[in-house]
């Protein structure tokens, strides 16, 4: 029967009329899926594949997209089909020429679901997962009389999955991390209350980024004698270095140090108090 033949003999037949085959995607409806936003949006994208594949008489295709779609609904992430795989469906077997990249693409899109991609990106993760699945039925149907003369249809879905895992694949460069400045009194090391509050403010980056190396460099200005000030920068250092400890940062991943009046933020002659050099240096590394 021809493909213009059977397609007007099927928009004769209602969904719910057809026999033994194509009764999986009468039960997707209705259903309200729950699950992960990713289970969700396999959902959506395993019924679509299943109604497009009903449109076109392939009933058994149909079933097998529209029970993924029922697992993913019930929260039963289903995983993407091996190709050439025995008791799996598309019982068709893709051809040699396509069969290493789709084992390649396969092992690229397993690992990133295992990286977190389904929870970043769920949306284009899904639409990764349905491609590649789409990619393996129509490809393994190429040469069946269902397929012969679509060869493109094969070939959109390879393309939307190639460009669904570039975009949950793509790493976007890290935020480079912030430095804080902790500014003291002339002559002194103790913390005043502005200070404190930048060095809660520097706890909470560190936390936050998963930073495993700090460094608080103390500094003075050239008001007194360089030894002197060289001493008093790593009073400064100490004492930030203290209060990130007692703000839950680990002792081990901070390393004080002074630099005296030797690294000015603003420059002075010698005998100058400024305040802006009196300060110590918050820097941050993963």
């Amino acid at each position: 029967m021809s493909m213009k033949l059977k397609s007007a003999v099927f928009a004769l037949v209602p969904l719910a009329l057809t026999a033994c085959h194509g009764l999986e995607l009468g039960e997707t409806q209705g259903i309200t899926p729950g699950g992960s936003a990713f289970d969700k949006a396999l959902f959506a994208g395993y019924v679509d594949r299943a109604k497009h594949e009903y449109g076109y008489g392939n009933y058994t295709s149909s079933d097998a997209f529209a029970l993924k779609a029922q697992a993913a609904a019930a929260g039963n992430t289903p995983e993407p089909w091996t190709a050439n795989s025995p008791n799996q469906h598309p019982p068709g077997l893709v051809p040699d020429d396509e069969l290493g990249a789709m084992t390649d693409g396969r092992a690229k899109l397993m690992a990133a679901l295992a990286d977190g991609a389904a929870t970043r990106l769920p949306a284009d993760a899904a639409t990764a997962q349905v491609m590649y699945d789409c990619w393996i039925e129509e490809q393994s149907y190429i040469d069946d009389w269902a397929e012969a003369s679509q060869p493109d249809h094969a070939a959109v879905c390879r393309d939307g999955f190639w460009a669904a895992l570039e975009k949950i694949t793509k790493k976007e460069p890290m935020a480079a991390l912030p430095n804080f400045l902790v500014f003291f009194d002339w002559d002194s090391s103790a913390l005043t209350p502005a200070a404190r509050e930048v060095i809660q403010q520097a706890a909470q980056e560190i936390r936050r980024s998963g930073v495993t190396s700090v460094m608080a460099i103390g500094h003075t200005d050239t008001s007194g004698s360089t030894s002197y000030n060289q001493g008093l920068s790593v009073n400064r250092a100490n004492a930030v270095e203290g209060a990130l400890s007692g703000l839950g940062v680990p002792a081990g991943s901070i390393k004080a140090s002074g630099v005296g009046e030797s690294d000015p933020l603003v420059a002075t002659p010698d005998g100058v108090r400024e305040p802006q050099n009196r300060r110590v240096e918050i820097r941050l590394a993963r």
